[in-house]
């Protein structure tokens, strides 16, 4: 009986431990396009589903997800719950283990294993060059789980460091799910509320000619799209992101020649 939480980063480039734990895996949970990803690796006689049809009254997905593991888990199952790119980054690692603890499931919560995996900022510098390399800061823009507040502090914190900076989900998840993440506003005016936010606090401390580069599809060779603008033009690059897209802005002390940019340690 073993519940693993694990990343399967990004066209499966997967560690060995997580495909040895796919392989192994008798109930696989996540989000079909992560299952996807890596189901020539998972255990052909494993149970793969997500939970969207299972939800009880008023829970999340994420509980869903949990709740449902633990209890093929406590049934003698192994359990993989899947996360795309790493699990302990804006993934499943942190509200399963969340979820566990309020459940008071605490033999499980010591027993979970997390399996790293390559997060979209690995995948965005090894593209871009090494834009990164004097140090990052990683944000979610519209996770719907975090405050206004929270965001804000974030922002403003570090826009004013001078470090890397990649902001995830620039997009919310209510613009295509709204019955699952409703939002006080519609969706795509709290995101591009959140994103102005991101520009106007990078502004305060930036040239406005710093290079921004959006990200799509890390991970899948030519499948994947790289655009560029200046700072004070960043809102062009909001306008063509989507759900997988990632905001990159290099460290203040960045070089950049023949389509590189790089910070030295």
């Amino acid at each position: 009986m073993t519940l693993s939480i694990l990343g399967t980063g990004y066209g499966a480039d997967v560690t060995t431990s997580v495909a040895a734990a796919l392989a192994e895996a008798e109930v696989v949970i996540g989000h079909p396009v992560f299952v996807a990803e890596v189901k020539d690796l998972i255990n052909p006689a494993a149970d793969c589903f997500d939970v969207l049809d299972r939800l009880a009254e008023g829970e999340d997905v994420f509980a869903a997800r949990t709740r449902i593991a633990a209890e093929h888990s406590a049934a003698g199952a192994a359990v993989v719950l899947l996360s795309g790119g790493d699990p302990g980054l804006l993934g499943m690692a942190g509200p399963a283990l969340h979820h566990l603890h309020r459940a008071g499931l605490e033999r499980e919560l010591e027993t979970a294993r997390v399996l790293p995996g390559l997060s979209a900022w690995q995948y965005a510098s090894a593209a871009l060059g090494a834009p990164f390399n004097s140090g990052l800061g990683v944000l979610s823009l519209c996770l719907y789980t975090h405050t206004e507040e929270k965001v804000r502090r974030q922002v403003e914190g570090l826009a004013a460091s001078g470090l890397g900076l990649v902001a995830y989900m620039l997009r919310h998840n209510g613009e295509q799910l709204p019955e699952l993440f409703p939002t006080p506003e519609p969706a795509a005016e709290l995101a591009r509320r959140r994103f102005l936010l991101l520009r106007d606090a990078l502004l305060a401390h930036r040239p406005a000619d710093t290079p921004l580069f959006l990200l799509t599809g890390l991970g899948r060779g030519s499948a994947g799209s790289s655009r560029t603008a200046a700072l004070a033009d960043a809102l062009e690059l909001w306008e063509a992101a989507g759900e997988e897209s990632v905001l990159c802005v290099p460290g203040a002390d960045h070089e950049q020649g023949t389509g590189r940019v790089w910070t030295m340690t």
